[in-house]
């Protein structure tokens, strides 16, 4: 399964979602409504001499009874969601997570935030943030919108008893949570949950009530009075138990959404690392330790459905689990597993996996297309050789976010290409003090040192770190970033793709839920034509070839677009346009973001190789649109 199909099925499953919302709702509201003509009838009963008629049929009643219960269950629903927009962060935080210091001399944190940044690195996403959560289970989830605001939270037993292979396989795990959309997908389903619980809620609430009143009155009660108190209490205790049909549903969605999908997780682990040992052995420790992956924190019950393995004991002989059994996902690695929950050994020698060749990831546009939002055996090396060759840059990093924007800025003067910085370390004094502009230039010779792919390795993991959710520090980090770029009155294509990232990124923390936007065959058409006329002339091509790349390109955008433009001259290339034409993609839905890239791919590898330029370009667009750009160069 490719990246966009995964992120296709993703919309499935909040189609189903949707419907069993629809489903509960309904439920819960025809419950509700026979309770009240329930209560009505008994009061009546007490009110009247004589023997009441009643009709079971009030549409009415039913309307504002159905009303009511949509109204309270949307509104706690999108107040639960609107809560964790903040980003994966939060929910990591409500489930008792700790972040994890990157400066941190602890051996196994230490061990985790290696495999994270190289799954970051491979995949071409920004680094998660990571915490800790104190529990003795073996355990893990992913939360978040987006790449650009995820976290992953690993228990303190997960890293304590995992071998790196298998806290490796872990992490791929939750990393295929991340790059198909399933993080999205799980916080809405958070808030669905805690929508359609919010009646037992209610009714728990009333029933208190109703009891401490009883309490309080006591003998003083009238015969009359203590009748429509018990009336009062049966009805709350009704709303109660019809609240629980929430549960019910609320079980049967995350049953519904999570299984399957977690079958998917594991096999994509084993695709990324080649090493079916490393998530199967994961699995049999879960099986075989005391708490197995069980979670204590009372917060995480609505985040059962994001975990690793079931974070808690199942009910109705598993019916309603939010994970398949332990031994249906292990017989699915394994399938002669003898059914021992043995503690795996660490397997000897190395993984079977393919050495990195030094070589394209691939010179034909369906396997650069397959790379996109995935993650290969080779890569991962690929990513583990880039983690040791920057480890003295991370180290940098990871002391402060002053020392991570000092080397973003520092990126943005290199990207440039000028031998004397100090033009443009003169800009940064609006912004820095003497010591801040000192640490930018210190950065400099380290930075200049490293290839594009090593920078903007450095780069995506410096990004978390440097920009926080504050709207007023990201504005001074990307306008004096801009200030720089725009120093020489020339913005090359590394300058773009960086400024780019960054404002991509920064954009998507602020506002993490942002919804795509379709837009018309005549708004794309004049964005489409920039940027593959500007691929075009990044490879240097002319006459019949450049044509023919551009042909190549075009041919992928056809149902894009009502007619067809022509090859853009090279005068005619404005970096600012092309700009602005990203920012456009970033918007679009799914599918069309998948022609778009795939033109770009097309484009591209029309002379059958890449250069930097173009793969700067590449990065640019793929970033542009949320896409995971994983190393094009292994």
């Amino acid at each position: 399964m490719d990246f966009f199909q995964a992120q296709d099925d993703a919309r499935r499953r909040t189609k189903r979602m949707g419907v069993l919302f629809v489903l509960a709702v309904l439920s819960i509201a025809a419950a509700l409504y026979a309770v009240v003509v329930g209560a009505k009838f008994f009061f009546l009963t007490k009110t009247s001499e004589q023997a009441p008629s009643i009709d079971l049929w009030q549409p009415d009643l039913l309307l504002w009874t159905l009303l009511g219960v949509v109204v309270l269950v949307v509104t706690c629903a999108a107040t639960k969601i609107a809560q964790l927009r903040s980003g994966g962060g939060a929910v990591a935080r409500s489930a008792g997570g700790r972040p994890v210091d990157l400066a941190t001399s602890d051996p196994d944190e230490r061990k985790l935030l290696n495999v994270v940044q190289e799954m970051s690195i491979a995949s071409g996403t920004p680094m998660p943030e990571v915490f800790i959560l104190e529990e003795e289970g073996i355990n893990a989830f992913a939360a978040g919108f987006q790449p650009a605001d995820a976290a992953i939270a690993i228990t303190r037993g997960c890293i304590r008893n995992l071998t790196r292979d298998e806290l490796q396989g872990v992490v791929a795990h939750e990393f295929s949570h991340i790059l198909n959309g399933d993080m999205r997908l799980n916080i809405r389903l958070c808030g669905v949950l805690f929508g359609i619980l919010a009646i037992a809620v209610l009714g728990r609430i009333v029933l208190r009530i109703t009891a401490q009143s009883s309490m309080m009155r006591g003998s003083r009660r009238s015969k009359e009075g203590g009748g429509a108190m018990l009336a009062i209490f049966v009805v709350s205790l009704a709303i109660m138990a019809i609240g629980y049909i929430g549960v019910l549903f609320g079980r049967l969605i995350q049953s519904a959404i999570s299984r399957q999908r977690e079958f998917l997780a594991d096999a994509a682990a084993i695709q990324f690392t080649r090493n079916p040992d490393s998530i199967g052995g994961a699995l049999k420790k879960i099986g075989a330790h005391g708490t197995h992956g069980q979670i204590k924190n009372p917060h995480a019950e609505e985040l059962a459905h994001c975990f690793f393995a079931s974070a808690f004991k199942a009910n109705f002989g598993g019916a309603f689990a939010t994970h398949p059994p332990l031994d249906q996902r292990i017989r699915a690695i394994e399938p002669n597993w003898d059914g021992k929950f043995a503690t795996a050994k660490r397997p000897s020698g190395s993984s079977p996996v393919q050495k990195p060749t030094g070589k394209a990831t691939g010179q034909d546009p369906k396997a650069f297309m397959q790379s996109i939002g995935t993650l290969g055996a080779a890569t991962i090396l690929y990513a583990e050789k880039v983690r040791e060759q920057i480890a003295p840059q991370l180290e940098k990093l990871q002391q402060s976010p002053e020392a991570a924007r000092a080397a973003l800025r520092a990126l943005a003067i290199i990207s440039g290409g000028a031998e004397d910085p100090e033009p443009q370390l003169k800009l940064l004094s609006e912004a820095l003090d003497p010591a801040g502009i000192e640490t930018v230039r210190a950065w400099i010779p380290e930075l200049r040192n490293l290839d594009a792919d090593r920078r903007f390795a450095l780069l995506e993991i410096a990004l978390p770190k440097a920009i926080a959710r504050d709207g007023e520090q990201i504005s001074i980090i990307q306008r004096g970033m801009q200030k720089i770029a725009n120093a020489d009155g020339v913005i090359n294509l590394e300058e773009l793709a960086l400024l780019r990232i960054i404002r991509n990124f920064a954009e998507n923390r602020m506002n993490p839920s942002r919804r795509s936007q379709a837009r018309s065959p005549k708004e794309l058409e004049a964005p489409i034509q920039l940027t593959l006329s500007a691929l075009v002339h990044c490879a240097q091509l002319e006459g019949d070839a450049a044509q023919k790349a551009f042909d190549a390109g075009l041919q992928k955008c056809g149902q894009l677009l009502l007619q067809r433009p022509s090859l853009l001259p090279e005068d005619a290339i404005d970096l600012d346009a092309l700009d602005q034409a990203l920012g456009l993609f970033a918007q679009l839905p799914g599918p069309h973001k998948k022609h778009i890239l795939e033109a770009t791919i097309h484009t591209v590898l029309a002379d059958n190789k890449v250069d930097d330029d173009e793969r700067s370009l590449i990065r640019a667009i793929a970033a542009s649109m949320d896409l995971p750009m994983p190393p094009l160069k292994v």
